[in-house]
């Protein structure tokens, strides 16, 4: 790491040269499995802390939020402010405030955690570098960023105005009321001994998880590399088929009838999708079935379990889900689909939804309904019988 730049102890790191910072994401090269175990270290303590805390977060891609959505949801259930910043596709989490980014927006490049409290202040971020550690076989976990931790009260305060700043009215009056509070009792607070002592046991935390990440990202990468393509459908990075049947703890090949909890099933079909293709061409179908996967998972429950069935169709489980339940997802759905847009193509999608508490699931009664909608014209759910 680089030489530490506060003698109290309460920043961490600084750029290699050992200055201090001059932009925000100004630091330590660092990978991101390293920036994500800091960020979620940081999300506990907020969680432990509860009413008064505040957390904003920067995750560059609304796909990358949406894997960290029940966890931040949890965060606002506990009474933590929580805020969530990302440029793509909007998706909305239970409690969470946010806030979608145009793709040049200056926080669309950056990776970050802000917690402010009576009791802790601190910050992790930094900027994309656009460069991989060639020691991974997988690129998500090979990403580098310009990282940089810090506890020093006057640096999180200038994180915090940053965001008031660059957020503009894109927070809600509340929320940016929240926030600037946040940051003038901080601006206010002496750093505790706490802090101090956290911050110098980080400092040793983060060459360790540095050295570990290094140590075991090829055998780690190489070990789930051919789980993970069995298992993940690339294009949407959903779970496949067999994936759904690994999740369910169910061996396909000798599997009969199995009792599961009662649980909603949800077909969605896009239609006419082979017209995208024809028209516009693979490239564009192909990233428009991508979208359409974050859009279904943004449409559905924190529990629920989506999978690309093939194709152009998607399956999703909803433990526990009643009829009503499942009309509601299914209408969100078909909403969530319509309002899909790349390159001027757009698609709709008929959804058929069932309740059941076996497996294999009896899929034709889902399928019937899915067929009822389409067959009505499509871009509708139908509630099987």
């Amino acid at each position: 790491m680089g030489d530490l730049d506060d003698p109290t102890g309460t920043h961490v790191w600084t750029d290699p040269a050992g200055n201090p910072p001059t932009a925000p994401g100004v630091g330590q090269p660092l990978s991101k499995p390293t920036l994500t175990t800091l960020s979620r270290a940081i999300e506990r303590y907020a969680l432990s802390i509860g009413p008064g805390a505040v957390v904003v977060s920067t995750f560059q891609r609304s796909g990358y939020f949406a894997r960290s959505a029940p966890r931040y949801s949890t965060l606002a259930g506990a009474g933590v402010t929580t805020v969530a910043v990302y440029a793509g596709e909007r998706f909305d989490a239970p409690g969470v405030h946010s806030v979608v980014l145009s793709d040049d927006h200056p926080l669309a490049t950056e990776w970050g955690t802000l917690l402010l409290s009576s009791s802790l202040a601190v910050f992790v971020g930094g900027q994309d570098l656009v460069a991989l550690d060639e020691s991974s076989l997988t690129v998500e976990s090979g990403r580098r960023f310009l990282a940089r931790l810090t506890f020093d009260h006057a640096t999180v305060v200038e994180h915090g105005e940053r965001y008031l700043s660059q957020l503009g009215d894109s927070l809600d009056v509340d929320t940016a009321a929240t926030l600037a509070a946040a940051v003038a009792a901080c601006r206010r607070r002496l750093p505790s001994e706490d802090e101090r002592a956290m911050a110098a046991a980080t400092s040793v935390l983060v060459e360790r998880l540095e050295q570990q990440q290094r140590t075991l990202a090829v055998t780690r990468d190489a070990l789930l590399a051919e789980t993970e393509r069995a298992d993940i459908d690339p294009l949407t990075g959903l779970l496949n088929r067999s994936g759904l049947e690994r999740w369910l703890g169910v061996d396909p090949t000798t599997a009969t009838d199995a009792e599961l909890p009662p649980t909603g099933l949800i077909l969605v079909d896009l239609d006419d999708f082979k017209r995208v293709n024809d028209r516009f061409g693979h490239t564009v179908g192909d990233e428009l079935l991508a979208n359409v996967g974050i859009a279904v998972r943004g449409s559905v429950r924190p529990g629920d379990v989506v999978c690309r069935w093939g194709g152009d169709e998607f399956v999703v489980l909803c433990p526990g889900a009643s009829d009503a339940d499942l009309v509601s997802i299914g209408d969100r759905l078909v909403e969530a689909i319509e309002a899909v847009s790349v390159g001027g193509a757009v698609v709709t999608a008929s959804v058929g939804c069932q309740s059941s508490s076996r497996h294999p699931f009896p899929i034709a009664a889902a399928d019937d309904a899915m067929f009822r909608a389409k067959s009505s014209g499509g871009g509708t759910r139908v509630l099987a019988d």
